[in-house]
């Protein structure tokens, strides 16, 4: 056995092969619905000036933004700075990225603290191409992560409501039309120090009062350790369904189910997969709001990432997965991220340049038929395409049609 364990962290042992541990079986059916969820059939009609079927014409299909939002957390310091850094730090986002979210800087004391850093950093990722992004997060209510003073209403449960609803009324009026959704409440299995005051009925009216000051971001719930630590953390995953269900049969316009994903060990792609579809029953998009995998072994982590990419892709309520950072000088966790201090890439940025910019995106070239048509299956999102020196914008699933001049 001692050539098939190597130690990862120092804490836990695992096969060299993540295949030994997980096996193939998962892999295969999972490739097979990404194949059928994931494409759709992007058809090419070519015409002549007459508008007549043009056979034989050169056609150039290529994606140039996924569906499938493939995102990251970034810092508004970073994004807006000036520098070397600063600027390799915003093309490795335009460059791996179509979704994005402020690590920290929508969060209540940082908001209160700056606003102008966030919208301005909100701003330029619209400006440059990122329209995605999401608000992380409103309530995180435990006092550790909220304004200090917010503790000194403790005894006065009317101000304190009061204070919360203030304060989503402010963000979210700010940050109208900036953002795809908003995590409402953020970690309420460990931290309801508020709840615990005006009652966790009073989430329903936080959830009410940003969709009224914004009707159309997707309203998340967002929580740790569902799928993490080998998936064995059932308090978690039993309170946060548990939630879900409360704020739903309470009319909360909850719309999304927000996953986080900070690993330190494996989780059985398998484990994954059926906690996914437990939450599914819910009949809500799922996220993984906040992906990592840290560790020091970075071929454990290529291998790891590798196979969480394939299973979340394949999973038919999920629509997106962000990284939580990409650049270790710039990392919650360094030894997360898939760039190092010096730009060099790690093994598992390869895994991610290799799926999600290679093998799960589209680019192909054909000749028109007789009838003038090119059609093929096609990973879902927008395309160029190029058709006797016309190129126009599309979007797959679709009809195309060109008329040459």
């Amino acid at each position: 056995m001692s050539g098939l364990l190597r130690v990862t962290t120092g804490l836990f042992l695992v096969p060299a092969s993540l295949a030994v541990v997980f096996g193939q079986g998962w892999r295969e059916a999972a490739e097979a619905r990404i194949e059928r969820i994931r494409k759709a059939e992007l058809v090419v009609r070519v015409e002549d000036s007459g508008g007549k079927p043009a056979p034989g014409v050169p056609v150039r299909i290529r994606m140039v933004r996924h569906a499938f939002g493939w995102g990251t957390a970034v810092a508004a310091r970073q994004l807006l700075g000036a520098g070397e850094d600063a600027d390799r730090y915003r093309r490795a986002l335009l460059e791996n990225f179509n979704m994005a979210v402020l690590e920290n800087d929508l969060k209540w004391p940082q908001w209160e603290q700056n606003r102008t850093a966030a919208l301005d950093a909100l701003k330029w990722l619209h400006a440059n191409g990122i329209s995605r992004v999401r608000g992380h997060t409103l309530v995180w209510p435990g006092w550790r992560w909220l304004p200090k003073d917010i503790k000194e209403l403790a005894g006065d449960p009317a101000a304190l409501r009061k204070r919360v609803l203030d304060h989503i009324r402010d963000e979210v009026s700010a940050t109208r039309g900036l953002l795809e959704d908003w995590d409402v409440v953020n970690e309420p299995y460990t931290n309801h120090d508020l709840m615990d005051i005006v009652g966790r009925e009073e989430m329903v009216a936080w959830y009410q009062a940003a969709r009224e000051y914004d009707p159309k971001p997707t309203l998340f719930l967002n929580d740790f350790n569902i799928i993490e630590a080998g998936g064995r953390d059932a308090a978690h995953q039993e309170h946060f369904y548990g939630t879900i269900r409360f704020l739903l049969d309470r009319g909360a316009p909850l719309g999304g189910i927000g996953i986080q994903g900070h690993f330190r060990e494996p989780t059985p792609p398998e484990k994954i997969l059926e906690i996914l579809d437990r939450f599914a029953e819910f009949n809500l998009p799922i996220r993984i709001t906040e992906f990592d995998f840290d560790t020091q072994d970075e071929q454990l982590q290529a291998d790891f990432t590798r196979d969480f990419l394939t299973a979340i892709f394949s999973h038919p309520r999920v629509d997106a997965l962000l990284m939580w950072g990409f650049w270790e000088a710039r990392h919650w966790r360094p030894a997360g991220a898939m760039l190092r201090k010096d730009w060099s890439e790690k093994p598992n940025y390869r895994v991610w340049r290799e799926l999600v910019h290679g093998r799960w995106r589209t680019e192909t070239e054909a000749a028109t038929g007789q009838d003038g048509v090119v059609q093929t299956r096609a990973f879902r999102g927008d395309y160029e395409i190029r058709a006797g020196g016309k190129t126009v914008r599309a979007s797959c699933p679709g009809v195309v049609r060109i008329r040459l001049d």
